[in-house]
């Protein structure tokens, strides 16, 4: 499976240990749907990072995607739920490492 495949699955089944695990230890995913919510957009930085943050996200209902479609090998439209904000998103893997972690991720609005 390709990363962006991986980060829908991860994200699907609210699986934060698995999404962090797609990261390399310093990866960055950015996510700029927020604004279009009425919150601070997010920048996370590292693995563990990143799993806190969506582990207090899927564990307090306050993050999830419905309806993910692969667009290609580096992005994934969906629709994000922000604590009840509905957005049409694109996810785009930025860059990998040789391993095939996730250096860098990018959500923006689509």
């Amino acid at each position: 499976m390709k990363p962006i495949e991986k980060y829908i699955e991860a994200m699907n089944n609210k699986d934060f240990a698995g999404l962090a695990e797609l990261f390399t230890p310093d990866g960055i995913l950015s996510d700029y749907c927020t604004n279009s919510a009425a919150q601070s957009e997010y920048h996370i930085y590292g693995r563990e990072a990143i799993n806190m943050f969506f582990r207090n996200k899927f564990g307090f209902r306050r993050y999830s995607i419905a309806e993910a479609e692969i667009v290609n090998d580096t992005q994934a439209e969906f629709i994000a739920n922000f604590a009840g904000y509905n957005i049409m998103a694109i996810a785009t893997v930025r860059e990998v490492n040789e391993e095939g972690l996730i250096e860098k991720l990018t959500v923006r609005p689509k």
